[in-house]
């Protein structure tokens, strides 16, 4: 990919600060900036909403793509241009905050399935997992990606308050589950405290993991179909009690307490 002789905010339409002058020092994790050729696609032919340029729902939209980027592909947070210096936290589903190092070191997976309930499932264990063996379980499941939109913006900066959809299609194994094919989506909710130059410092995000993990053990796991079966039911009871016992975010819009993380 060739980079442009501007600042940093080149390199993909969706996603700031994959090169320019601005990343010149910049420590890829993988050597190199990462391309989202095959995500784009998916994201364009599948997504519910095409929002305007400029809009606030773009804008947050973009903000996220880039943070996610940020946070799968560079090694160093001193990197980020997305998240305030010294300020970044991460909650998931009420849970513990996690700084930005904490996050970085575990990665995006790992922080999102960091619940006490799913090892008991099989389905995930975020403990048993690191970086590279997450980011490997998910890339394997999802060849042409795992998309991500934001739906519904309901509140601006400084806390901006806002509905997302991820989805992508199961055409790899997952810890020895066979492919489907079928598209695999969840929806959630956000709210994310920004600082004056839009950048994150503290992002709680609500979702059900179960959307997302149930819809990739579904294929038969060494030609056991009942195994499957029970293991999918775990999950929708481990879910429900974890829905039961969620609290809804303080800061959305009250209809939005029932709603799930996309």
């Amino acid at each position: 990919m060739a980079a442009p002789t501007g600042d940093s905010s080149g390199g993909d339409r969706y996603r700031s600060h994959l090169a320019g002058e601005g990343e010149k020092d910049t420590v890829w994790r993988h050597g190199a900036p990462p391309t989202y050729d095959a995500v784009n696609s998916l994201f364009e032919s599948g997504r519910t909403q095409e929002w305007p340029k400029g809009s606030l729902e773009e804008t947050v939209q973009n903000a996220i793509k880039t943070w996610e980027m940020e946070l799968s592909h560079k090694a160093r947070l001193a990197d980020f241009k997305s998240v305030s210096p010294g300020k970044f936290t991460l909650s998931v589903n009420g849970g513990p905050a996690l700084t930005g190092e904490e996050t970085l070191a575990v990665g995006s997976y790992n922080a999102l399935l960091a619940s006490p309930i799913l090892p008991a499932t099989g389905a995930y264990d975020a403990a048993a997992e690191t970086f590279e063996s997450s980011h490997d379980l998910f890339r394997s499941a999802f060849p042409r990606g795992f998309a991500w939109e934001v739906v519904k913006v309901y509140s601006g900066p400084p806390v901006i308050a806002f509905k997302f959809r991820h989805w992508g299609h199961m055409e790899g194994p997952y810890k020895g589950h066979a492919p489907t094919g079928d598209k695999v989506e969840f929806n959630g909710v956000a709210v994310l405290k920004v600082d004056e130059q839009l950048r994150a410092e503290d992002v709680e995000v609500f979702y059900d993991p179960g959307e997302l993990l149930a819809g990739l053990i579904k294929g038969a796991k060494n030609e056991d179909d009942g195994e499957a079966a029970a293991l999918a039911g775990r999950l929708k009871e481990a879910a429900t009690v974890s829905a039961s016992t969620a609290d809804p975010p303080q800061q959305a819009c009250p209809f939005l307490g029932s709603a799930k993380q996309e």
